[in-house]
């Protein structure tokens, strides 16, 4: 099971780094900008090519992997050296990783959603002794207004539900031909700890629905890690709810148990998390990198190459510490540790 584990992580894990890099090595290639490597892991290497002027590497730790620049931490007179590319080619340079990861979160889910369809709001089914079935709202019923907002998805209904806990909701609903008007009082289900009315949606397949569904998918996840991370940041989660190496390779196992489907948006749950992550403004992130570009174009010279590379080195130490700080509790949460 362990060994099932770490084979499914290996190859999504791989992916991911492997899409993050080559963003920051094609828009590098395309701006004309000399790369030393592009490497899928750290640490010593299994396998490595080289080919014209850069060399493709294989390394044993898989938990990252890294696209080395010429003169991306150092002062270097080759005028293809990163340091020496206008400041917006160098912020396009950094940005490109990150936001393939979120590319590949919304393609993934466009996958997803294609195959499973998209949750439209037309009621497959009542959930018995829910205020839905009280109100008298049948499977089939096409939910089309509440109160004064026009229902053209799944989701903008289920928003109004869930910020009207026990408020009073106008339903306009088509049943056949036929409009009718129904009131619904939202109450909080005991499992979900959420407002629910109690109806289950129909499922259709569509392109459209699935980019549309996508598109929502990836904001609604990219808010979520957004507001964790606010949360952690400022104590108002415990740490104890980090998540380390450990831990994600026991997650991408148990989801890919329960399927490919499953498996695929766990997979873009961690791609958008990774590509946010990356986006922090902190040293050896590539946000920190973005940051200190933008400082450049704010102050009107460079950083020295130097100095901003210790900074970043720094930062590679303390992000070094908080994986090892992750991967503890990941031990104890798992009673390997205690």
């Amino acid at each position: 099971m362990v060994f099932f584990y770490v084979v499914i992580s290996v190859i999504v894990l791989g992916i991911l780094v492997t899409i993050h890099e080559f963003g920051h090595f094609i828009v590098a290639k395309l701006s004309g900008t000399k790369v030393n490597e592009f490497a899928i892991g750290f640490g010593p290497k299994i396998f490595s090519k080289k080919h014209g002027e850069t060399e493709y590497s294989f390394r044993l730790m898989l938990f990252g992997g890294f696209c080395a620049l010429a003169g991306e931490d150092e002062m270097s007179n080759d005028k293809r050296a990163v340091t020496n590319k206008p400041w917006y080619t160098r912020l396009g340079i950094f940005a490109a990783g990150p936001l393939m990861n979120i590319l590949l979160t919304f393609i993934i889910l466009i996958m997803v959603f294609y195959f499973v369809g998209s949750p439209v709001p037309i009621v497959s089914s009542t959930i018995s002794g829910y205020p839905a079935e009280k109100a008298g709202i049948k499977p089939g019923d096409e939910i089309v207004m509440v109160n004064n907002t026009k229902i053209n998805d799944w989701t903008t209904l289920q928003n109004i539900i869930n910020s009207n806990n026990g408020v009073k909701l106008n339903f306009t609903i088509k049943r056949g031909n036929v409009t009718l008007k129904k009131s619904v009082i939202p109450i909080v289900d005991k499992n979900t700890a959420k407002p629910m009315i109690g109806i289950v949606p129909q499922y259709r397949r569509s392109l459209v629905l699935a980019v549309d569904s996508g598109v929502k998918q990836t904001i609604y996840f990219s808010k979520m890690i957004i507001l964790s991370l606010y949360m952690l940041i400022t104590g108002k989660v415990s740490t104890n709810d980090l998540m380390g190496p450990v831990g994600i390779v026991q997650a991408i196992g148990t989801e890919a148990k329960s399927g490919i489907l499953n498996l695929m948006a766990f997979t873009a749950l961690i791609s958008v998390n990774l590509g946010l992550f990356n986006l922090l403004p902190f040293p050896a992130l590539d946000g920190g990198r973005i940051l200190f570009v933008l400082i450049e174009k704010i102050r009107g010279k460079p950083v020295d190459p130097e100095k901003e590379g210790f900074v970043h080195y720094i930062g590679f130490m303390l992000l070094i510490a908080l994986i090892l700080f992750a991967t503890y509790k990941d031990l104890v949460r798992i009673n390997i540790l205690k």
